[in-house]
């Protein structure tokens, strides 16, 4: 896309001396009529002039214009444009921003424009956009739609796109996609697509919860920090804040990695991962040969822990889900237990801390010739947790 949009620029320069760049764009004229660059009612001078109507036949260049423009091919205003701008191919203002930036100018788009192929201002944007793709170089408040990507450096409103949003340094608004919406910077407002990202989403604070004004919904989300809300199939953060709603949840700053035995498997590894709110949990259990005990299981869960100021000490609080492999029989086969479990813990050395539990089970599917549990008592029975984290 950007050796096309450089080839539009060759074009639209070929008929304008280099010179006539740096002029300024004191001179008002109300109408613009060009057969192609250079070839207008103002010849070469049409680079320095503004306008209030500009008609092209095929691409039009101009230094400014408030008002209307209409390009077959392409629209080109050196300086800015504010109204109202339709081109067969592209729109593009505020290219001086780009060829000379010391003479950089804030705002170079303010209205509508809309064009088959692309959109795009070195500047400041504020209106509506509508193309295939949309830029803003700086910031944008508005509205993009873009059939296939929006992009800008801050985004103040909404972007709608067929493929890809982009928002450099971030965004408060919303963000709407098939495919993966980005925001590298403080992220407020609703972030919709099969990808999601923002560095910084929503502010923290203590009382974060579902009540918060920012979201993330898609297959996959991420944030290096999180204060909002997520849901999500796989929801993952370096430090979540807020609430991840999803089948896995990773949060790089909390979670553990526990060894236990308990009345369903003598081998047991429990993996533990979300937000200061809940953790998702996955466990692995496996017996050794053990007749009249399934052969090894596995689990998915949620789990709700409150420790001491010091973490020294903790109870948590679990219900999981135990899909077991009985012997001489597929895994989805074997015996289903729901499983709700009771841990104390507390600290053990630096490094370690024990863990006692008791823990109740109720039998979902059974198999006749295979007892799920040493203390198997009807459908529910009691249960016992030791283990080291």
């Amino acid at each position: 896309m950007k050796n096309f949009i450089r080839i539009i620029y060759l074009l639209l320069f070929i008929a304008i001396p280099i010179k006539l760049f740096p002029q300024s764009y004191s001179r008002q004229s109300k109408v613009h009529i060009s057969a192609f660059p250079g070839f207008s009612n103002h010849t070469v001078n049409e680079i320095s002039n503004h306008y209030k109507l500009s008609l092209n036949l095929t691409s039009g260049v101009t230094g400014s214009v408030s008002g209307i423009e209409l390009g077959l091919i392409s629209n080109y205003n050196y300086d800015k444009f504010q109204g109202i701008q339709f081109a067969g191919f592209a729109n593009i203002s505020g290219v001086n921003n780009k060829l000379n930036p010391k003479e950089k100018l804030e705002s170079t788009f303010k209205g509508f424009q809309f064009a088959t192929i692309a959109n795009k201002t070195f500047g400041d944007g504020t209106g509506a956009q509508i193309s295939t793709f949309n830029t803003a170089e700086s910031g944008f408040t508005g509205f993009q739609l873009g059939f296939l990507t929006n992009k800008s450096r801050y985004l103040e409103g909404a972007q709608i796109a067929g493929l890809i949003n982009t928002s450099k340094i971030g965004m408060v608004g919303f963000q709407i996609s098939p495919l993966f919406n980005y925001s590298d910077g403080q992220t407020n407002g609703l972030q919709l697509g099969l990808f999601n990202y923002a560095r910084t989403a929503g502010f923290g604070h203590e009382f974060s919860s579902l009540l918060s004004d920012t979201w993330q919904i898609g297959l996959i989300n991420f944030s290096k920090v999180n204060n909002g809300n997520q849901i999500g199939l796989i929801n993952i953060s370096r430090k979540n804040n807020g609430v991840p709603l999803g089948l896995l949840n990773i949060d790089a700053s909390e979670g553990r990695l526990s060894f236990r035995s308990t009345d369903l498997f003598l081998s047991n590894v429990s993996i533990a991962t979300g937000s200061r709110f809940f953790s998702n949990m996955l466990q692995f259990g496996y017996n050794f040969s053990i007749n009249g005990l399934p052969v090894w299981g596995m689990s998915y869960g949620l789990e709700k822990e409150w420790s001491n100021p010091e973490k020294t000490k903790f109870v948590s609080i679990s219900a999981v889900v135990w899909q077991q492999k009985a012997k001489e029989m597929k895994f989805l086969k074997g015996p289903k237990i729901l499983r709700s479990e009771l841990i104390y813990g507390f600290e053990l050395t630096k490094l370690r801390d024990l863990e006692i539990g008791v823990a109740i089970n109720y039998k979902l599917a059974t198999v006749e010739t295979q007892e799920p549990s040493l203390l198997t008592m009807g459908n529910f029975f009691p249960g016992i947790v030791l283990g080291i984290q």
